[in-house]
């Protein structure tokens, strides 16, 4: 779509993997400060609106790799602050079925990212350019901080 060479492609492929890296370093850092449920919750809302200003600029000024992968970086920050907390989150809920809810949730994760998979390449099409997916990832990662801000905490 984009037309990079292969070095960039490496590269723009790469770049959520920095983001997911540093997202991954705030979680062990401030989780236990701040409680993995907000954490969960601020990685979503990370997520939601580095792709959502993506694709407002996208829509604004046209499809472009630089913008396309920055806003991947924030959702690899995101996802990273996200991912590690909200499987804590699971399997703390009942220590003797850990190993059930994690299963689960590796399970529901795979679903969904296959599914979206599947949408994903519904959306896009020859000529569309990138705003279809920018627009799907974008709603993904609202459905999940809806999802995590009606999670009660506990109590």
């Amino acid at each position: 779509m984009f037309g990079l060479s292969p070095f960039w492609t490496g590269v723009a492929l790469g770049a959520p993997s920095v983001g997911y890296i540093l997202g991954n370093y705030l979680s062990g850092r401030f989780s236990m400060r701040h409680g993995t449920l907000r954490m969960a919750a601020a990685g979503a809302l990370v997520a939601m609106l580095g792709l959502g200003a993506g694709l407002a600029v996208t829509l604004a000024a046209g499809s472009d790799p630089r913008i396309f992968f920055g806003a991947c970086i924030l959702l690899g920050l995101g996802n990273g602050m996200t991912l590690p907390n909200a499987l804590a989150g699971a399997v703390s809920v009942q220590p003797d079925l850990a190993g059930t809810a994690s299963g689960l949730s590796g399970a529901i994760m795979t679903a969904g990212g296959a599914a979206l998979s599947v949408l994903g390449g519904v959306v896009l099409g020859p000529g569309t350019g990138a705003w279809p997916l920018q627009a799907l990832m974008t709603a993904a990662a609202g459905l999940s901080l809806l999802a995590l801000l009606l999670v009660r905490a506990p109590r």
